[in-house]
Formats: structure tokens, C-alpha cells, sequence
């Protein structure tokens, strides 16, 4: 279960977020594209994902998870496929939009709905991080591949091939490897029961809102920097070392969340939590005032070995608080919040840049994980309510 899940995010992440880049740079060397329209179609596409993602979380308490996992992966490789024939703006951002609600289906929301459901023990945090590690794989594996092929045949030969390899590959995955529910559970009733889908009370509690203000500026500071980090490095530390932080940042990313997976299951949680905070926040602020290759690759070592924590964090987080059966609604309502950041974090940072500096950008990235720290930690304590529920019915 665990490798099947791994694999899917290989290919969404592969494919769909670290290609992004790959796709908006062929675009815009066209005459008929620029590059702030499609920049503003990779926006739109996280602001969609982060919106249907509500609609999957309703599709997941009805339906078996295999199935709209692959009507996700349908959508999705069709968006990539009819992509490579796009002649005007339009198109790319109807098309854009149109992956943003497929990836959406195979993304975050059912992966970890999954391993929620089939991990109830400490042994969760351990089998979230490796499943996760997923997104970070598709980067180093496929993107580095798909850009050599964009730049050999073209976009409009490439895309195609892509989308039928996102489709083939997630559905053939999802329909042979993955299973909603560990046999014999009784969830598939549980989830299919007339309670309202939207639980106001959740939304509405002090934890919910807080954790999501500040996952909203943590991950619009981590997205941002990440977009920016090459640019940045280039103009204080070469070409050489720019290229090669992202190889070091993915590296450490990974290494950082299987360490963390395992630490979490002997460490409280909500402190490790506001230790990685404080952990982006150093990493941001060195690579703000990085002035030679030295403390270019240490502070992108620090804010990458937060980078994979915070991201498996949140899922944890929720569902100790709310538990197994209110988990997609409310990761997938944290996940629309979280979207503003994602979208919003490069914007903002370009905009930094073009009327300050590097240096401004990323400091004020830095305050932003700050601010973070604080709105966290006044969310209140992380409860668990698994434990509860086993303290009421022994």
C-alpha cells in the first residue's frame, strides 16, 4: 500500500508540480505566449487544485478512493495531452485549470486519506514520510527527464506522451495496489453514513484556524523561496552552486522527513512542529543574507531539512485533532487554505525582488514563518482524539 502510494506521488508530482516550470519555460519561448500569462496559468492551476479538493474529499466519503483516483488521473492526463496542441493564453489556462482539478484527485488529499485510514498507530508518522517522500521523488526522477524531452521534441510531441503515461501510470497503480479501508474495518459504512459533510463546529475551532493561518504563511514562504531559490543563488553564489542547491535541497528534504517520520513517534508533536518553524525561518533568513557559496549550501541544507517536515506535519496534526473519519474534509479545507499561500508565496516574493531585493524577499519570507511560529503556537495543544476515544469506550 505504502509503494503504491509512493509511486502515485512519484507521477503527480512528476509530471504535475516540479513540471510546471518545465511546461512555462517551452510556453513562453513561443511568440504567441509571455511569461507572465503563464505564470498566471500555474497559479491558477494550485488555486483550482486547492478548490476542487473539497469536491474530492465529498467523492472519497462516497465512492471507492481507486476509482476517483483514477478519474483524477483521466482528467489530468487529458489536461497534458490536449496542452501540447494549446495556440493562445485561453487555452493554457482552461488547460491548466483542467489539471488543477484532476492532480487534485491524486494528489495530498487522497494519499493521505489512505495512510490515515490504515495506520493508527505511531507507525503513521513513519509511513506518511515515506509516502510523501513521493513528491520530492517525481522531482529529482522525472523532471530533470521531461525537461531533456520537452527540449529534444518539443512540447506539442512531449505532452501527449506525458498524459498518457500520468493516466496509465497512477490508474494502473491506484486499481491493482491501493485499498480504501484494511479489510474487515467497517469504514466503508462509516464514511458512507447521512451525517452533514460539512462539520461547521471543526472548521470553526480554534485549532483548525490557527494551524491553517499559519500553514497558509509557512507554505506560501517555503513555495516561494523554492520558486526563487535559483535566481537568487545565481546572482551571489554562481551559476554552479544555484543549480546545485536544488539538488541538495531536494536531497535534504527527503533525508529530513524520514528522520522526522521516526522522530515524531518519540517526540511530541506540536513542539517538533514549532522547532521546524523556527528551523525555516534560520534557513530563509541565511539564504536572505548569503553572500558566498558557503552560506548559500548551508542555509539551503537548513530550510531544507524543514521543507518535508512541515509538509508531512500538517496531515498528522489534523487528524490526531479530528480523527480518521472527519480527515478528508478537513485536510481538504486546510489544503483550500493552504493553496492561497502556495500560489500567493512566489507572486509576492517576485514583486519583493522587482522593487526591493533578493535580500528583502527572503527576509520578509523569513518573518512571515515567524509570524507563523506565533499564530501556531496560540492555536492551542494538539488533542488527541484517538486516545480519547479509547479512554471513553475501552
Amino acid at each position: 500500500m505504502v509503494a503504491g502510494i509512493f509511486l502515485i506521488l512519484t507521477v503527480s508530482s512528476g509530471f504535475g508540480f516540479y513540471n510546471m516550470s518545465v511546461y512555462m519555460n517551452a510556453f513562453a519561448a513561443k511568440p504567441e505566449f509571455v511569461v507572465a500569462d503563464v505564470s498566471a496559468a500555474t497559479a491558477l492551476m494550485f488555486l483550482v487544485s486547492g478548490i476542487t479538493g473539497l469536491g474530492v474529499a465529498s467523492l472519497i466519503e462516497r465512492y471507492d478512493i481507486r476509482w476517483v483516483m483514477t478519474g483524477g488521473a483521466l482528467v489530468g492526463g487529458s489536461a497534458l495531452v490536449l496542452m501540447g496542441g494549446a495556440t493562445n493564453t485561453g487555452q493554457i489556462w482552461a488547460l491548466y485549470a483542467l489539471f488543477g482539478l484532476g492532480n487534485a484527485a491524486v494528489s495530498l488529499i487522497p494519499a493521505t486519506t489512505i495512510v490515515t485510514r490504515w495506520f493508527p498507530g505511531p507507525e503513521r508518522s513513519v509511513a506518511l514520510a515515506i509516502v510523501s517522500t513521493g513528491l520530492s521523488t517525481g522531482g529529482v526522477l522525472l523532471t530533470p527527464l521531461s525537461a531533456a524531452v520537452v527540449r529534444d521534441v518539443g512540447v506539442e510531441v512531449a505532452l501527449p506522451w506525458f498524459g498518457f503515461i500520468f493516466f496509465l501510470g497512477i490508474s494502473v497503480i491506484a486499481l491493482g495496489f491501493v485499498r480504501a479501508w484494511p479489510k474487515g474495518h467497517g469504514g466503508e459504512e462509516e464514511t458512507r453514513s447521512t451525517r452533514p459533510w460539512v462539520e461547521w463546529h471543526a472548521f470553526r475551532s480554534r485549532f483548525f484556524l490557527g494551524s491553517g493561518v499559519a500553514y497558509t504563511l509557512i507554505m506560501g514562504a517555503q513555495v516561494g523561496a523554492i520558486s526563487h531559490l535559483i535566481n537568487h543563488l545565481e546572482k551571489v553564489a554562481g551559476y554552479a552552486t544555484a543549480t546545485a542547491s536544488v539538488s541538495v535541497l531536494a536531497v535534504t528534504s527527503i533525508v529530513g522527513r524520514l528522520m522526522g517520520g521516526w522522530i515524531v513517534t518519540r517526540f511530541p508533536i506540536r513542539l517538533f512542529t514549532l522547532l521546524n518553524i523556527i528551523g525555516q525561518w534560520m534557513g530563509l533568513t541565511l539564504l536572505a543574507f548569503a553572500n558566498d557559496q558557503t552560506s548559500a549550501l548551508a542555509g539551503t541544507i537548513l530550510f531544507g531539512f524543514t521543507v518535508g517536515n512541515l509538509l508531512m506535519l500538517q496531515p498528522l496534526l489534523l487528524v490526531k485533532v479530528y480523527g480518521v473519519f472527519r480527515y478528508p474534509r478537513v485536510y481538504s479545507a486546510a489544503y483550500a487554505m493552504v493553496t492561497l499561500g502556495v500560489a500567493g508565496g512566489p507572486l509576492v516574493m517576485g514583486l519583493l525582488y522587482q522593487s526591493f531585493s533578493y535580500t528583502t524577499s527572503f527576509a520578509v519570507a523569513g518573518v512571515c514563518s515567524i509570524i507563523a511560529l506565533f499564530v501556531f503556537y496560540g492555536a492551542g495543544p494538539v488533542v488527541d482524539v484517538e486516545l480519547e476515544n479509547e479512554a471513553i469506550n475501552p
